[in-house]
């Protein structure tokens, strides 16, 4: 079913401004916007980067159901997009928000978190994740396997999946010169991203001799502390790029070999798929839907949580591997994002379901 119908369409996420936020939703919303051909108003939810939960957060977020209604009455649009993520704070907020969306045609989508994935809620916040998926005319996910683990909250019928998507086309074949490897973090700077695995894995490998770059892009509560620690174990060989986007991110992926995102909770990283796009050989974790994507030994390789003996097993065989192996996984990883993640084929498939819910209300 393809719709043709220009259709209006509330769209929550934090903000788009990637100044204020390294989001991969407020990433994916960009890009939809940008390229879709239907009328988006986006309604600013979620804290910007380093933002204190003081009071003035508190009153904001008080403030926030009464303004999401009001911007209902002000767009009447066709369809409601809430995006949220499994998230304590983010599954309450979005319950509030989906409580002025109940006459509308309501998609919301799950981008991971925490409570994706076999995780048993407190029961206030099990109340407010089924009231959010319960009040959704359709509900978008990662994966299959996403569907499957929030089925205990609403009916498969009510389930699309769409993984995330990238412009492919922004990441141009580059040919790297062969020597020194660089890996390359990518993503908001606190603990759940793995970053106490990525300092002991540095350590360990530097303790064994073996020489590489570490280059980080990002911000986030626990930078000052992590950058500390990488500065202590990799001297002038580690460098932190601040905040990337645009031609400066396509610069640093394709200047880079190793992508290394050990998070413990991760839902489809957008940054894993432009690191893979622009050449990059990634070494993530087995969480979320990232499995979705890579498969250990061809295109890049999976770790588990918290397993730094995994993790710095992976970096040697990759720090150890000849030009032909490199040059294999390399091609590979690109044509996997190439071939099935690219957002014009996403956005296509996000108006059709929006034009499934509209006829299903």
């Amino acid at each position: 079913m393809l719709c043709q119908r220009t259709m209006k369409v509330l769209i929550t996420s934090p903000s788009l401004d990637e100044n204020e936020n390294i989001s991969g939703i407020s990433t994916m919303i960009s890009g939809v916007i940008a390229r879709g051909d239907d009328e988006f108003v986006h309604f600013k939810a979620g804290r910007k980067d380093g933002e204190k939960l003081g009071l003035g957060w508190l009153i904001s977020q008080a403030k926030l159901p009464s303004a999401f209604r009001g911007a209902i009455d002000t767009a009447r649009p066709d369809v409601i997009h809430i995006n949220t993520a499994l998230e304590p704070k983010a599954i309450v907020r979005d319950a509030m928000l989906a409580r002025y969306a109940k006459k509308y045609p309501l998609v919301v989508h799950v981008h991971g978190g925490q409570f994706a994935v076999d995780e048993k809620l407190p029961w206030w916040m099990e109340k407010a994740a089924n009231y959010l998926l319960g009040a959704a005319s359709r509900i978008i996910v990662l994966s299959d396997g996403d569907a499957e683990s929030l089925s205990r909250w609403a009916p498969a019928r009510k389930f699309s999946v769409l993984p995330n998507a990238i412009d492919t086309e922004a990441f141009p074949d580059a040919d790297r010169p062969w020597g020194k490897k660089s890996i390359v973090f990518i993503g908001r700077l606190h603990e759940p991203k793995g970053l106490s695995e990525i300092v002991e894995s540095c350590r360990l490998l530097k303790e064994q001799g073996f020489k590489f770059n570490f280059v980080c892009y990002g911000v986030g509560p626990d930078k000052e502390e992590f950058l500390r620690r990488m500065i202590e174990i990799m001297g002038d060989e580690f460098h932190y790029g601040g905040v990337v986007s645009g031609a400066e991110k396509v610069k640093a992926l394709s200047t880079a070999d190793i992508f290394l995102l050990p998070s413990r909770f991760e839902g489809l990283s957008l940054a894993l798929l432009e690191a893979m796009a622009a050449g990059c050989v990634p070494v993530v974790s087995a969480r979320g839907s990232m499995p979705r994507v890579v498969v250990d030994g061809r295109n890049g390789f999976l770790i588990e949580p918290g397993d730094i003996t995994q993790i710095v097993g992976r970096l040697k065989f990759l720090l150890s591997e000849g030009e032909t192996g490199w040059n294999e996984y390399r091609s590979n990883a690109r044509e996997t994002v190439r071939t099935e993640f690219d957002i014009k084929n996403y956005v296509a498939k996000l108006k059709d379901i929006y034009a499934k819910t509209l006829s299903s209300k």
